[in-house]
């Protein structure tokens, strides 16, 4: 059994960074490193972002643009006993950007990079942003190349989950004047996950690989007591793509204890691709105060599979 833990880190100078931490009861003898994560309290990931002077930013706290410029640095802790590989993307008011890493100068809308074990790494990034722009938010993933068809519970929870440090931007605020998609149906039944994609309206089954232009459906719940904005976002090998066939970002209201339900056809796909959707809660309303407003809700990587695929 899996359990993924978020909480702050409660020592040294990085008290308040996230922390992801995975433990591992599984007796299965082929679950690979992915889920071979040790038990004991080190055995975590610790990430957060820090300004050009070296200060820790809190999540939800605002980022300040120098001559339209955001110069930061992100920090992560790998303290796991394997050799890891991350993605680091950046996302303006929910849509990919370019972004510059530090001494060099060709810029790029992600990062690839490895992490040995038990080890540092902080990565200078500036950030080229609109004036008008309301939310920066930087997503790290874990093992971005690693495609998962079967079902694994353990595996696919572990590389499900993007760590998310979201921040607004000091400007003026945005409009509430978001328009929002009709969903296409809505469903009251208790099956309230944050986001699925499914094959079965009604019975939410995963689907771990499938072809390319393959008619599905994604379910956006709401487990709260109140009505709950989202702005839903799709990738594929970690870059963005639309999520149906008119929006780049999504955005819908999922009233109190119901989900919706969505349409879509999976993207074309040259050769076996990695495809996700990232849904936002409070859009454009990220605060330091409201945990909830900081998170990303994502749902299982589906394997997009050419036409052609055997």
């Amino acid at each position: 059994m899996l359990y993924v833990i978020l909480h702050n880190f409660l020592s040294g100078d990085k008290s308040n960074t996230n922390v992801e931490k995975t433990v591992n009861n599984s007796s299965s003898e082929n679950q690979d490193a992915i889920s071979k994560e040790p038990e004991a309290n080190t055995d975590t990931i610790a990430y957060g972002l820090y300004n050009a002077e070296g200060k820790y930013i809190d999540n939800g706290s605002k980022l300040t643009a120098e001559n339209n410029v955001v110069n930061v640095n992100v920090s992560i802790d790998h303290n796991l006993n394997e050799r890891r590989e991350y993605a680091l993307i950046v996302l303006e008011d929910f849509k990919q950007e370019s972004f510059n890493l530090e001494n060099k100068k060709k810029a790029t809308k992600k990062y690839l990079f490895t992490m040995n074990p038990n080890t540092s790494k902080n990565i200078g990034v500036k950030v080229p942003v609109n004036p008008n722009a309301q939310e920066l938010t930087f997503l790290l993933t874990k093992k971005p190349n690693y495609k998962l068809k079967k079902m694994d519970p353990n595996k696919a929870a572990i590389l499900g989950e993007v760590l998310s440090m979201r921040y607004p931007l000091d400007h003026n605020n945005k409009s509430n004047n978001l328009k929002e998609t009709k969903p296409d149906d809505i469903i009251k039944d208790g099956l309230n996950e944050n986001l699925f994609i499914t094959s079965d309206k009604q019975k939410l089954k995963s689907v771990m690989a499938e072809r390319e232009g393959k008619a599905l459906s994604f379910s956006v719940g709401n487990d709260t007591e109140k009505p709950l904005r989202y702005a839903i976002i799709a990738l594929k090998d970690w870059k963005q793509t639309d999520v149906t066939e008119s929006e780049k970002v999504l955005y819908t209201t999922v009233a109190a204890s119901e989900r919706q339900l969505f349409d879509f056809k999976l993207p074309h796909a040259k050769k076996d691709s990695n495809f996700q959707l990232i849904a936002f809660p409070y859009p454009y309303q990220v605060s330091k105060d409201n945990y909830e407003s900081q998170q990303a809700f994502c749902s299982f990587r589906t394997v997009v599979e050419p036409s052609n695929h055997p």
